[in-house]
């Protein structure tokens, strides 16, 4: 807004045009009692804004010093009148134009609050909530009777601070009436004063952004003992004091926050939205955000997560003085213009309009009006620094991350207390040197005795304060591909396919006999190259997949987004010719047999395909789903130790402690802070300059980049995703007795067992995205990962062939059957960027007592 518009309409904030005061005694005259408490109410009032009007007084029994609020008399018949009309204009828009819906919802949000400043009962219960919720904050967060600003170069230990509520004499309030404490202090923008105080507005700034942040974001205990939370949507400059010192000593400040009929009082589960949506802004958690998109009830047309979380990193910006601010919003402006033309019309809005959730008007507008703030007082402030800290306390203070009691953690009968000892003691080591985050080690022996069984640590992110239990589930990445293999072994023998079937004759979407007319020219290939790579795609086997040497090892569906990845059978569909998306096919970058490549992702999709649709062949009928597939075929020869230790392959948990991935990867941070800084207008670089000195591994992420984040597995969609290269769920325990059931012939024949498990091929593309197998000391040994059909064989210092096969996972999980012993050993870790020898270095401590 221009200045000069700015500088006469603020004038509504505390200088409008006063009531006389004939008027206002009639007004006070209603209040029972309220002349027989106060005395000397001083006619002139010290402030006036659009609703009511403030006298200084006295009660008459203390002396002390109150305020008087008192309602304008025109103020609910002209504000009713203009609610009516801007419902109106709302209903208006939206009958001429649909998609922008949620504008009507906004209006009647913001009328059916701000009418609740016409009760002035109701904002004296407001006052005694949100004083409460400062008492809550000044016990979670203060020091010795203070709060402290965050660090700063002027002020290495932060300027200490309290926040100040005016408390409301209840009995003495009317509907039009409210009588407080009065609170010492001047407007936030009197500079002179603040100057001569020699208050630093770095610091108020900092002050003002915890304060808000408390109210917004945490919850406390009303007088009646519920649970509440409460946020003023009215910070603007002239609902704010400040005053040198606290009420402990001379040092620091006192900020003062009035006006409380303009508030918003969340329900946990929109409280809880909100610290997601903040907490994922501040540490670019895009699995999070979406989790709080969905809690809110934000119903996104689209999964574009790279320009929401940009979208909402921008509400929540660093502050900026005010000639920096407009030339950022400006800029964001023009982004967002820029864009807004490529898109269709139904796309301009990218949420379900009639969906749009209320509260979020509130969110945004007071993070506004924090930023107009920070302007004025022309700081530079990280906020989300600020606000990290309560919205990271909110959460805690929810049931989704809290403790878990509804299941008593299992207790064993373990067989080898020294080797347990061993195990335990070497955990706690890695636990104190920071190598994990938490650990499950579980060792059985063929007849199922538990040799071991331990857990150290804790259940990772926003759960970091639980500690790991040894049936909480923990992400396996890779661990899930030897099920996959395991299920695709087992139909084999029961005749639904050979390993040397091409897949197109048992999945014929896969890749058609012709070429379809047309086909080079949106795949940019020549007629040549499209020839040559559609027969390769058509030789394809199932041997191929398993030894990953398919050609497929990068591949990914186009258009990827975190529930397309949740849903195996869209994944599996994006390998299929699909005449109405001919650009999006894909093709083997090499002919099969050639190379073994680690197939990352594409592993699962492929063999899921294939089985699904050999399934549905044999017997002539719908092909079913993977996860069907699995509980028809696998389910029944696993072992009730297996299936009820924790072992879920296609994902999810219900009834059972969900550990939480962690990681602090810095490349998905890095690529969103040059996106936005390029949509402040602050960078020239270029979208190609976020992939220099990529590997090909994330190059294959480009536009997906948000799955590089190992995080984006905590969030909702994800936890029940079905991704059966990547997505399983296990418990160590879980993960034991499997391959104790696998290695003990519960479920393969011993001369299916001993085929598969031969080394077929040696890999060694992608060990960061395998786990790390290589469990000898042998500086001289192959390079790669030797490979049987979907399981990795292992060696150790003993062997001169490999002795063990299991399967490892990004962060160290692996599970594997040691063959010769007849020992079966599960490992999860939940750090997904821990250190690729941590789990080696467990199993080594196993190995050498075993001597392996």
């Amino acid at each position: 807004m221009p200045v000069a518009y700015v500088r006469e309409l603020k004038k509504l904030q505390d200088e409008a045009p006063a009531t006389e005061w004939k008027d206002i005694q009639a007004t006070l005259a209603t209040a029972p009692h309220l002349m027989d408490q106060v005395t000397d109410i001083a006619e002139t009032p010290i402030a006036s804004a659009s609703i009511g009007q403030v006298h200084i007084a006295k009660l008459r029994k203390t002396g002390e010093k109150v305020v008087i609020k008192v309602q304008h008399p025109q103020a609910r018949p002209l504000l009713t009148d203009d609610f009516r009309s801007l419902l109106i204009m709302a209903w208006i828009v939206t009958l001429l134009e649909p998609e922008y819906a949620f504008f009507e919802i906004l209006m009647r949000e913001w009328a059916t609050e701000a009418r609740k400043e016409l009760e002035f009962l109701t904002e004296a219960t407001n006052l005694r909530s949100a004083g409460l919720s400062i008492q809550q904050m000044m016990r979670t967060f203060g020091k010795n009777g203070v709060l402290f600003t965050n660090h700063s170069d002027a002020h290495p230990k932060g300027v200490p601070f309290q926040v100040e509520i005016p408390r409301p004499y209840l009995e003495l309030c009317t509907q039009n009436v409210l009588v407080m404490t009065f609170s010492e202090g001047v407007r936030m923008d009197c500079f002179d004063k603040i100057d001569e105080w020699k208050i630093p507005k770095l610091a108020m700034m900092d002050a003002m952004g915890q304060a808000f942040a408390n109210l917004m974001y945490t919850s406390f205990e009303e007088d009646d003992g519920s649970i509440s939370s409460i946020f003023s949507g009215d910070p603007h400059v002239g609902n704010q004091l400040i005053r040198p010192g606290t009420g402990i000593s001379d040092e620091g400040f006192t900020i003062v926050l009035l006006d409380w009929g303009l508030a918003k009082r969340l329900s946990e589960q929109k409280r809880l939205a909100f610290c997601q949506i903040a907490y994922a802004a501040a540490t670019f958690d895009f699995g999070l955000m979406l989790d709080g998109f969905t809690a809110v009830g934000l119903k996104m047309k689209r999964e574009n997560v790279a320009e929401d979380m940009e979208g909402i990193r921008f509400l929540l910006r660093d502050m900026a003085p005010r000639k920096e601010a407009r030339q950022r919003i400006k800029a964001k402006m023009k982004t967002d213009r820029d864009r807004m033309k490529s898109k269709d019309k139904k796309e301009k809005v990218p949420m379900e309009s009639k969906a749009y959730p209320g509260e979020f008007f509130f969110f945004v507008r007071t993070n506004e009006l924090l930023h107009g703030l920070g302007s004025q007082l022309a700081v530079d402030m990280s906020f989300l620094d600020v606000i990290r800290p309560y919205a990271e306390r909110g959460l805690q203070q929810s049931s989704l991350y809290g403790d878990f009691t509804e299941k008593t953690v299992p207790s064993y009968d373990i067989k080898d207390k020294t080797l347990n000892g061993l195990v335990e003691e070497f955990l706690r080591e890695l636990d104190e040197k920071k190598k994990i985050a938490g650990a499950q080690v579980c060792i059985l022996d063929s007849n199922g005795n538990m040799l071991a069984n331990v857990v150290e640590g804790h259940l990772g992110g926003l759960k970091s304060s639980l500690p790991m239990r040894s049936d909480a589930l923990v992400l396996g990445y890779s661990c899930t591909k030897a099920v996959a293999a395991t299920l695709a072994h087992v139909m084999v023998e029961q005749g639904y396919l050979s390993y040397d079937d091409l897949v197109c004759n048992l999945w014929p979407e896969f890749c058609p006999q012709n070429i379809p007319e047309g086909l080079a020219e949106k795949l940019d290939l020549t007629e040549e190259e499209l020839s040559e790579r559609w027969m390769w795609k058509r030789s394809i086997t199932l041997r191929h997949i398993l030894t990953h040497t398919s050609g497929f090892w990068s591949a990914l569906p186009k258009r990827m987004t975190i529930k397309r990845m949740s849903s195996c059978e869209s994944c599996c569909e994006a390998f299929e010719y699909n005449s109405d998306m001919p650009d999006e096919t894909l093709l083997p970058n090499r002919q099969p047999g050639e190379k073994s490549e680690y197939h990352f992702m594409s592993f699962g999709w492929l063999v899921a395909g294939t089985l699904c649709s050999a399934y549905a062949l044999k017997n002539n009928g719908q092909k079913p789903a993977f996860e069907e597939l699995y509980e028809v075929i696998l389910v029944p020869k696993l072992s009730t130790d297996t299936l009820f230790s924790g072992f879920r392959p296609c994902g999810g948990g219900e009834g059972f402690c969900m550990a939480l991935t962690e990681a602090d990867l810095q490349m998905t941070r890095i690529m969103q802070l040059q996106r936005e800084a390029e949509a402040m207008g602050e960078t020239k670089t270029s979208s190609d300059g976020n992939w220099n000195g990529a590997s090909e591994i994330q190059k294959s992420f480009r536009g997906s980049e948000f799955l590089l984040d190992p995080r984006v597995w905590n969030c909702g969609d994800a936890l029940h995703a079905n991704v059966p290269a990547a997505g399983g769920r296990f418990s160590a325990t879980g993960l034991a007795y499997f391959y104790r059931d696998l290695g003990t012939g519960k479920v393969l024949s011993p001369k299916t067992l001993e085929s598969v498990s031969t080394v077929a091929t040696i890999e060694n593309t992608a060990n960061d995205l395998q786990g790390l197998t290589a469990m000898t000391t042998d500086t001289d040994q192959v390079e790669g990962v030797m490979l049987g059909l979907g399981y990795q064989l292992i060696k150790f210092d003993n062997d001169t062939e490999p002795s063990a096969f299991g399967h490892a996972g990004v962060g160290g999980s692996i599970g594997f059957y040691h063959q010769a012993s007849g020992i079966s050993v599960g490992i999860m870790l939940n750090k997904a960027d821990g250190e690729k020898d941590t789990a080696k270095s467990i199993i080594r401590v196993v190995s050498q007592y075993l001597k392996w």
